[in-house]
């Protein structure tokens, strides 16, 4: 139905399905307790490479033997990826009605009214679409150890590449085969599980697992494991501190991190899946976030930190801030210009203390 403002017109309700703006912000609260502003092109952090060596036998009537080794300090550094969406006002957009006018939602505004209106939305709409490249970031260093920064190029598409790799090791992304996979006949998940706590808990810099995240696809057969059924059963009482959830999972549209259980003493087991496990491209197609057939493996020692570089523009002064934003005026053709600038970096202090697997094949 066309409307205009002499069309009859009781409004009954505005529908709005908040899964539209849902946030996915999970990642950054789970893993990234930790922030850090810099003014400097790279940032860098430190690590100690110390020893721990048994003394030899030596033989008594013989002079003793050095052993002292002094400590060894890697220094690593990552230069911040930036972004700076920037979007135009102009006089005559302002001139038609507003949504919220057509419908008679709101009162009907003056020009000025809606300029206002429209530099706030902006610049909202920019903020929130700079803090979903974080969630991406953070995402994607927590699940891969590295993530691909692919800059737009001048006409749109993609232009530059840079990889930064925060050097997990490999044995950290694991792609299982036939007869090891999840639900094939003879595989113990409990033992598969036990395999890569213990292979993050003795990597370099590694640390005690306190989360196993499922993807939709990888809990099907994890909930549907005798393993669980035995570790669960009453004739043991259930001394081994396995409690999972056998039956329908509830999931939250709202929320895409759902507990199952735990597993053992403080193992918390989570199925992701709904709609913030996906983010939304600008073509509107929506991309999963963590791939449904994986397991991941994460001990809070990760101690990911949300780093920001130095905003690299005249009017900010090398200011140190997570989101600069600017305006100014556009004279012929008259035009206001809104520009979010950024320049993040979400670093996993210690990689290895992350394991993907790819349990199942499909």
């Amino acid at each position: 139905m066309t409307l205009d403002i002499y069309t009859p017109l009781d409004l009954y309700r505005v529908m709005f399905d908040p899964r539209q703006t849902i946030k996915t912000s999970q990642w950054q609260e789970m893993f990234f307790p930790n922030s850090f502003f810099s003014t400097q092109e790279q940032i860098a952090f430190s690590k100690i490479n110390a020893s721990r060596p048994i003394a030899p036998f030596m033989l008594p009537n013989e002079p003793g033997k050095p052993i002292y080794r002094r400590e060894g300090e890697r220094v690593e550094s990552f230069k911040p990826a930036y972004t700076k969406p920037k979007d135009a006002i102009r006089p005559s957009e302002m001139l038609a009605l507003q949504p919220g006018e057509l419908s008679r939602r709101q009162a009907l505004m003056s020009p000025a009214a809606r300029y206002n209106s429209e530099v706030i939305r902006i610049t909202n709409y920019q903020r929130d679409a700079i803090h979903r490249l974080w969630d991406y970031m953070a995402a994607k260093v927590i699940l891969d150890g590295k993530i691909t920064i692919t800059y737009q190029g001048p006409t749109g598409g993609p232009g530059q590449e840079v990889v930064l790799d925060f050097g997990r090791e490999t044995a950290h992304t694991v792609a299982l085969g036939a007869g090891a996979r999840w639900g094939e006949a003879g595989v113990n998940i409990f033992d598969s599980c036990q395999t890569y706590i213990d292979l993050v808990a003795n990597a370099e810099f590694g640390g005690s697992v306190t989360d196993i995240i499922l993807g939709s696809k990888a809990a099907v057969p994890f909930m549907a494991s005798d393993d669980i059924d035995k570790k669960m059963n009453s004739d043991y009482t259930n001394m081994t501190g396995v409690d999972v959830n056998r039956g329908l999972v509830r999931t939250d549209p709202m929320n895409p991190f759902t507990l199952l259980g735990t597993l053992g003493s403080g193992v918390r087991v989570w199925r992701y899946a709904g709609p913030g496990s996906k983010f939304q491209s600008n073509d509107g197609s929506f991309t999963n976030i963590m791939d449904p057939r994986d397991a991941l493996f994460v001990s809070p020692a990760v101690d990911g930190v949300k780093a920001f570089g130095a905003i690299l523009d005249n009017a900010a002064n090398l200011e140190v801030a997570d989101i600069f934003t600017k305006m100014w005026d556009q004279d012929d053709p008259s035009a206001r210009f809104i520009m979010s600038q950024s320049a993040p970096l979400m670093i996993p202090t210690n990689p290895n203390c992350t394991a993907r697997v790819r349990v199942v094949a499909t």
